[in-house]
Order: structure tokens, then C-alpha cells, then sequence
């Protein structure tokens, strides 16, 4: 009988615990621009300070939490306050926790890509996030999946899987005139010529251009359009390569 009580409390014991330390999971960021709180911040410091990830939380997150968290990151944005998107992307990963996590785990790759083809021209499709300001938002999603260390986390079978989303993310773009731009544009080829890097295609590698190539991928900005042209080309060729080849 005394077995059976102690099992009885280990079991509620087990389900509080369980339950609390998914309640903890389930963190959002409490203060965000348009609450009042967010405008009772005085100094950038203050704004930085807000958006932080505590690092307990940051250290239990699941690779589906911690992109959920990444998605909804309310200075999303921040980026396209500087000169170049990738210069942006340093700065915010300079600033706030939550990016050097991201790039420090080789599990998040997935996910991320799960929302990059969720992501249509208008938004998300399935997915409940927000859809505010989406050309911003799915270039920032672009650009994450731009990140070198996330292309090398990923498997050869993701790398395909993301290279192919991002090509047809490219006749999608150019087919609608919201995202018809040039600089919007580069962020999609740029995952193009980051896979086709990190996989050593060998068309890639002995282009004429693989300097220029370089540098756009390492910058994100590209002025000459036959390169990205180029790029699309060998994108093509690539994924056919791989199809036949399974």
C-alpha cells in the first residue's frame, strides 16, 4: 500500500514538474513595440535589454521553440537599418542573445526551412505567426537561411530541399509585383549560391565569377545581374543533376 501512495505522488510530482516546465517553454517576449511597456523604454539600451532571451530558457528550447522564438522576434527588422542586410545581421547578432543561440545549434535547420515553405507571397500559409510588414519578414527569413553556419548544420537532403523551395520562392517573386525588386530578389539567389557553395558544386566552384560570388555571399549585395543570371543557371542544373541521380 505505501508503494502505491509513493508511486501515486511521483506520478503528480512528475506531471507538475512536466507541466511547469512547459509552461516555462512556452516564454514570449513580454514586452514589444506598440505595448505600453515598450514605450516606457527611454534609451536603445533599454530596447535591447527588453528583447533578450533569459539563458535558461534560451538552453532548454527545442529546435522547433527556439525558430518559433527566432519567427516572432519583435526587432526582426533591424537589419535593414544598415548599409548591407548580412552588416545588419552582425550587428543584431552582436545584440541579442537569441541569434547566437540560433546559429550555435545544428538542429535548427529544419524547422526553419518548414517555415520557409510555409511562407507564401502574402504569408504564412499555415502557420500562426504574424504577417506584418511580410516582405520585410520573409527576407529576414531569407537571410537567416543565408547564415553559413546554418547551411552547414544542414543534411545533403536539406540542402536540396532548401535549394529547390528557394528556386521556386524565385518564380514566385518575379511573378509578383509586391517582391519584383532587385535587392529582393538577392536574398533568394543568395540561398542559391550559399547551398551550391557549402556543397562544392563543381559548376559553382570553377565559374569565372566565383569571386564576385564570394563576396555576394559573404555581403549579401550583388550589383551585376548576369552573375545572378549565372547563379539561377547552375541552381537549375544542380537540382536536375540530383533528381536523376535519385
Amino acid at each position: 500500500m505505501f508503494m502505491k501512495y509513493l508511486l501515486i505522488i511521483f506520478f503528480i510530482l512528475f506531471s507538475f514538474v512536466t507541466n511547469a516546465q512547459e509552461r516555462e517553454l512556452q516564454w514570449n517576449f513580454p514586452v514589444r513595440p506598440g505595448t505600453e511597456e515598450w514605450g516606457q523604454l527611454r534609451t536603445e539600451q533599454e530596447r535591447i535589454a527588453a528583447v533578450q532571451v533569459p539563458e535558461d530558457i534560451l538552453e532548454k528550447l527545442s529546435a522547433e521553440e527556439l525558430v518559433r522564438l527566432t519567427l516572432t522576434f519583435p526587432a526582426f527588422g533591424h537589419f535593414g537599418a544598415f548599409n548591407t542586410s548580412q552588416e545588419g545581421f552582425y550587428v543584431m547578432l552582436s545584440r541579442y542573445n537569441i541569434f547566437q543561440h540560433l546559429l550555435s545549434r545544428n538542429d535548427v535547420g529544419g524547422p526553419l526551412i518548414r517555415a520557409y515553405k510555409d511562407a507564401g507571397m502574402e504569408g504564412f500559409r499555415t502557420l500562426p505567426y504574424s504577417n506584418e510588414f511580410w516582405n520585410l519578414r520573409l527576407y529576414y527569413i531569407e537571410l537567416l537561411l543565408s547564415q553559413r553556419e546554418i547551411l552547414q548544420s544542414l543534411t545533403q537532403e536539406e540542402k536540396l530541399e532548401l535549394i529547390t523551395e528557394a528556386r521556386l520562392k524565385f518564380d514566385e517573386k518575379i511573378s509578383d509585383e509586391n517582391f519584383l525588386s532587385y535587392p529582393g530578389i538577392l536574398f533568394t539567389v543568395r540561398i542559391m549560391a550559399g547551398v551550391l557553395n557549402t556543397v562544392e558544386h563543381p559548376e559553382f566552384t570553377a565559374s569565372q565569377n566565383r569571386l564576385t560570388t564570394t563576396r555576394f555571399i559573404e555581403t549579401g549585395t550583388l550589383d551585376e545581374a548576369s552573375v545572378a543570371d549565372e547563379i539561377i543557371r547552375m541552381t537549375d542544373n544542380y537540382i536536375n543533376t540530383k533528381r536523376q541521380s535519385q
